[in-house]
């Protein structure tokens, strides 16, 4: 007899359409094609996920680390690497089999990572422990240890490789990292004079550099200072700040378009988004907002952008030909951050409240699928081929 709780759940997925798992737990499936797939880290099951967006099943989850928090995709190599934030590792995946290669210590609290140009290096910030790590996914090995770093949150490769900019949550200023020598060479500083958040603002409330966002052609670097509401311009082949931004309230991090056009940038304190040409290097329009905005996809040949409002459970439609807040997607609960399919059609979101990806028709503006037995608190989206973005 089947107890009357799981019944009722039954009874409330089949009504909400909910899309379930199509594999059986503790089988692997492997890859027909690594391009048609969405990787979901799930922070407190310790999997990820693997979605086949031609069906918007689950067909596979993989078990790696506690509380996993991003995924990076290597196609050159072939090969899926995870953080696992609570046990201070990552895990390298084959990506045709989906099969744990190895499992590598680390410094404390890995959590965002960075692929070299050629994909073949991983750098790993260790937020805890203000350090960077470069694994070898050809050898699975940490390589270099990067020290003198600020919670160092998300990293850009220069085109050529040789150098990496550090965005420190914890600091008002980029770090430069010289890749050979793994040496932190130059800081450029964002704003008036350097600033390091006290120990008395480790409540998490101080909000330094979140990102380093670079153009597609690598040529320019977006790094927005929270707490100062401004942005640096950086020439990303020489280190040079070539113009500094003034932004809204609170700005997150700078989301570029895939055709490279605009940059977005969520303002969480006034609730705006501004949007900057990276062309003429000035605020084209600033737009309505969400609350607790995560993430910003572009779709359908970059004229839409989806801003994910995770205070407002639902994912706000901006028209980047009008320059209008045109419509709004209401989502279940905690939306997290999400990535659209190389062809622009669809938006995978994750739920952490409700432990479903919900998927969103880009061009029709509403929910398609809402995909169960992804795992528990799912926190991200990850495609080959597409812009993936993290918190």
């Amino acid at each position: 007899m089947i107890p009357a709780r799981l019944f009722a759940r039954a009874v409330a997925i089949a009504a909400a359409g909910i899309v379930t798992a199509g594999f059986v737990a503790g089988e692997a499936k492997a890859l027909d094609d690594a391009s048609f797939y969405v990787f979901v880290p799930n922070r407190a099951s310790a999997d990820v996920a693997v979605i086949d967006t031609r069906t918007d099943r689950v067909v596979s989850k993989i078990d790696v680390g506690h509380v996993p928090h991003q995924v990076a995709v290597s196609p050159d190599l072939d090969k899926i690497v995870v953080t696992n934030t609570a046990d201070d590792t990552v895990s390298i995946i084959d990506l045709a089999s989906l099969t744990v290669e190895a499992t590598v210590p680390l410094d404390n609290e890995p959590e965002h990572m960075a692929l070299s140009p050629n994909g073949d290096v991983v750098a790993v910030g260790n937020i805890g422990s203000g350090t960077v790590s470069f694994v070898s996914l050809v050898s699975g090995v940490e390589t270099a240890r990067t020290q003198g770093l600020f919670e160092p949150h998300n990293m850009t490769f220069s085109a050529d490789g040789l150098r990496l900019y550090v965005g420190n949550l914890g600091a008002n200023f980029v770090s430069v990292v010289d890749v050979p020598s793994g040496k932190v060479v130059e800081e450029i500083t964002i704003g008036a004079g350097k600033a390091v958040a006290s120990l008395a603002s480790e409540s998490g409330d101080y909000q330094g550099i979140i990102n380093v966002t670079s153009t597609p052609d690598g040529r320019l670097g977006f790094a927005a200072y929270g707490e100062g509401d401004r942005m640096a311009v950086i020439d990303l082949s020489t280190s040079e700040v070539i113009r500094t931004l003034e932004l809204g309230d609170l700005p997150w991090r700078a989301f570029s378009t895939s055709d490279g056009r605009f940059m977005l940038v969520p303002n969480n304190g006034d609730r705006t988004v501004s949007v900057f040409s990276t062309e003429t290097l000035e605020e084209v329009a600033r737009l309505p907002g969400g609350e607790d905005m995560t993430g910003i996809n572009t779709a359908m040949f970059d004229t839409l952008a989806y801003v994910i409002s995770r205070g407002d459970d639902m994912a706000i439609v901006l028209d980047l030909t009008t320059m209008q807040r045109i419509g709004e997607v209401a989502l279940p609960s905690s939306p997290e951050t999400g990535v659209v399919t190389p062809d622009g059609r669809k938006l995978y979101v994750a739920l952490s409240g409700s432990d479903q990806v919900a998927v969103i028709d880009t061009a029709a503006m509403t929910v398609i699928e809402m995909i169960g037995g992804v795992g528990e608190e799912p926190w991200g989206a990850h495609m080959v081929g597409a812009l993936n973005y993290c918190h």
